[in-house]
């Protein structure tokens, strides 16, 4: 990086810094869905549904990861995971057995936790329970997550996976570095790792790496072996996201020392440092993503989406989310299911919709707008049309927006945007590192600096 880059990027992470800022996986984030569930509601939707991606939340793990903000909990006993189990397959019951056909999807993921970590019988269990009720589109992506630890994922696991119907797995890696993994309270080695995954590719499923920058102890050189080891091995996607440090909502992150973490610039000089290694052979998509220039994973064009189900691609808008803490989006309605495991069960053990109160959110007009700008266009990767805005929403941009073109012009002003007041607006190579801090100039919920108000 030339010294001039190196000293105006100093200068923006400081002023920019991303640190408060949700990594909007949703518009509204999670944290601002605050309506009461109305059930009815609920089940109107689901009874009109024909298509949707499919989330199944399997919370189980090995161990706890401190810097984890997924919901999961300590692998347990058998049982208490065939328990679950049950309770997923009253969810799909009550969900959709009233229909005079399966609902069709395009993409089916089971999330975590750590999905991999079910025993054999219960995979097959559970994707038999799920295949009376949903039906995979041609071509469909029929992914889960796991951790590449041969424990988890043997090679009988992954031929049964395969025959049933998986074939797409991701791997939680996060960084192969034994300090910054020993401060996260978590294990990932590099032969193990690339075993697994060269199993995995060579039973023609399609594999993606998860990658993780900001987190304690992890430098540039520690970063950058990871990253050139990765390039070695080969997945055909990588997402490379941001350490997200929220001790006040995700408790077990105190015991990561505060002082241990790299600070706004580092963080953005660890980014810089992922898009120069991976370039040669991987394509950037939207804000975190890359695509392998030869390998399995389908190029989505110029638009992506980064949302709850980790997909790179456009899919279903709608979404159907199975398990504790799962969210899902039918119509305009966003609603989350209960996080408690007692509560979970009792819903459903009482016929009802294992629904939070008070976290569903009904999109308004407005809420739309916003979301095609912020998740479709900005953390897409895409240029504001504004022309294309009149046409879809039939109101002039700069009059929709003319608060926020005051941030914007500042930002224009940064380098971090072009043409604002022209008909295009276009995030710069310098903007990227900073999208988050562009995307949240168009949210009006967001208000609060606490820690407190602070969501994925």
């Amino acid at each position: 990086m030339k010294l001039a880059t190196e000293h105006q990027l100093h200068y923006l992470s400081q002023k920019y810094n991303e640190y408060n800022l949700p990594m909007y996986l949703s518009y509204p984030v999670d944290s601002h869905w605050r309506q009461p569930a109305d059930e009815s509601a609920i089940a109107l939707t689901l009874n009109e549904l024909e298509e949707a991606q499919v989330y199944v939340h399997i919370p189980f793990c090995k161990s706890i990861c401190y810097y984890c903000c997924c919901d999961r909990v300590l692998g347990g006993r058998e049982e208490d995971q065939d328990l679950y189990i049950g309770a997923l397959e009253q969810e799909l019951e009550l969900k959709l057995a009233d229909r005079s056909r399966k609902l069709r999807s395009g993409n089916i993921h089971w999330g975590g936790g750590t999905p991999a970590y079910l025993n054999e019988r219960q995979i097959e269990r559970l994707y038999g329970s799920l295949s009376r009720y949903v039906e995979p589109l041609d071509n469909a992506r029929v992914k889960l997550e796991a951790y590449p630890d041969k424990q988890i994922v043997s090679e009988g696991k992954l031929r049964l996976l395969k025959a049933l119907g998986f074939n797409y797995i991701s791997f939680g890696v996060q960084d192969f570095d034994t300090r910054v993994l020993n401060a996260i309270h978590r294990e990932c080695d590099l032969e193990e790792t690339r075993e697994i995954i060269g199993l995995a590719r060579s039973m023609d499923f399609t594999v993606n790496v998860d990658l993780c920058y900001g987190l304690p102890y992890q430098g540039l050189g520690e970063f950058e072996r990871t990253l050139r080891e990765i390039v070695k091995i080969a997945p055909d996607k990588i997402v490379a996201f941001p350490y997200a440090h929220y001790p006040a909502i995700y408790p077990l992150q105190r015991k990561i020392p505060l002082l241990s973490l790299p600070n706004s610039y580092m963080v953005a000089r660890l980014f810089e440092l992922a898009r120069e290694v991976l370039s040669p052979d991987y394509t950037m998509m939207g804000s975190d993503t890359f695509i392998r220039n030869i390998g399995r994973e389908r190029h989505p064009g110029p638009q992506v989406v980064r949302d709850f189900m980790g997909s790179s691609e456009i899919g279903s808008p709608e979404l159907l989310g199975l398990g504790k803490s799962a969210v899902s989006k039918t119509g305009r309605l966003y609603y989350k299911n209960t996080t408690a495991m007692d509560r979970y069960r009792s819903a459903l053990d009482q016929g009802r919709l294992p629904v939070e109160s008070g976290r569903t959110h009904q999109l308004s007009e407005d809420d739309l707008v916003r979301a095609e700008l912020i998740l479709l266009r900005l953390l897409g990767g895409m240029s504001i049309d504004k022309a294309a805005f009149t046409s879809s929403c039939g109101a002039d941009f700069d009059t929709y927006f003319q608060q926020e073109i005051i941030q914007l012009r500042a930002m224009e002003r940064d380098g971090l945007l072009e043409g604002v007041d022209s008909p295009l607006i276009q995030v710069t190579p310098s903007g990227t590192y900073f999208i988050r801090a562009i995307a949240h100039v168009f949210d009006p919920y967001y208000k609060s600096p606490s820690i407190g108000e602070n969501s994925i």
